[in-house]
């Protein structure tokens, strides 16, 4: 019989990539903090703060790459690959916390306008969207894992902010001082942007670690699978949860009617199989018991 438990990307290039991604966010951020200073363009500043907790995303990303290439221990018989999704939880945090400091911010700068250098804004923004779009295609080649994937979809959103930062240089150079208030109101998207972008990353975080279910897991398709199988009788004890980011385990007990051990054990591994082919299943434990050994009440612990 064999047993997968999956293996990690141990490939050195997915970790240069997100290394050349690093160096170019860190350089828009301070491309963007100078510009944003220089101008007087809040939007900027804004912009650098959310290309800030980019980077801090990407390192995280690259640790726990590296974190995730140790082997699983006796105290830690998942391996490492969790250690992601911790880091993930404090980045999304930070990330939050900047969003809401950006929309107080960008109410100040509503009650109390500032002169913005629309010239200064223009070019830096230009260099920024260049770097953000030099990022993505950095990381394109490893969009097959989650994580990379969610940092490339965060570095087009970027670009995305920086058209919109061009945009407010341009409304002001077109429109003179009285436009000022376009520089703010974009500072207030950006910010709404992160919030929700935020908000909703960290919710799938929070998800892993509370030991859950993948969301939209056909749970009772699961349970029905399990209880049509033959030679079940019952099925109890049923848990379905993320070890990490894309990675499914699960471990119910099985009531069977078969005495013969090796039948049980073929029945075992052929549910092993299509479990892992109908529902990504990556790690299955399941433990028989014979009907007529056991004493639990019908459907017991089967949600």
């Amino acid at each position: 019989m064999g047993h997968s438990h999956g293996t990690n990307d141990r490939s050195p290039g997915r970790g240069n990539r997100l290394l050349i991604a690093l160096v170019l966010n860190l350089g828009i951020t301070v491309a963007e903090v100078i510009g944003g200073v220089m101008s007087g363009s809040l939007a900027l500043i804004a912009d650098a703060a959310h290309n800030l907790s980019d980077a801090g995303s990407i390192l995280v990303s690259y640790i726990a790459w590296r974190i995730s290439q140790r082997a699983a221990t006796q105290r830690r018989t998942f391996g490492y690959a969790r250690a992601e999704t911790v880091g993930a939880l404090i980045n999304l945090t930070t990330l939050i916390m900047i969003g809401l400091y950006l929309l107080w911010e960008a109410g100040s700068r509503f009650l109390q306008p500032a002169e913005v250098v629309p010239t200064t804004v223009l070019i830096v923004g230009a260099i920024a969207f260049i770097e953000d779009v030099a990022a993505a295609w950095v990381l394109r080649k490893d969009l097959g894992s989650l994580n990379v994937r969610s940092t490339f979809l965060h570095m087009i959103a970027d670009a995305l902010g920086t058209v919109a930062v061009i945009a407010s240089g341009l409304a002001i150079m077109v429109w003179g001082p009285s436009a000022t208030w376009v520089d703010p109101a974009v500072t207030a998207l950006i910010a709404i942007y992160v919030l929700i972008h935020g908000s909703s990353e960290i919710r799938a975080s929070i998800s892993v670690l509370m030991d859950s279910a993948p969301k939209g897991f056909d749970h009772d398709g699961l349970l029905a699978h399990l209880r049509a199988t033959d030679g079940v009788v019952d099925v109890h004890h049923l848990h379905v949860w993320e070890i990490s980011e894309g990675r499914t385990a699960m471990e119910v007990h099985l009531a069977t009617d078969r005495n013969d051990l090796a039948a049980a054990t073929d029945m075992k591994e052929a549910l092993k199989e299509s479990l892992h082919d109908h529902f990504q299943v990556e790690h299955a434990t399941i433990e028989i018991e014979h009907a007529d050994r056991v004493e639990h009440k019908k459907g017991q612990d089967t949600t």
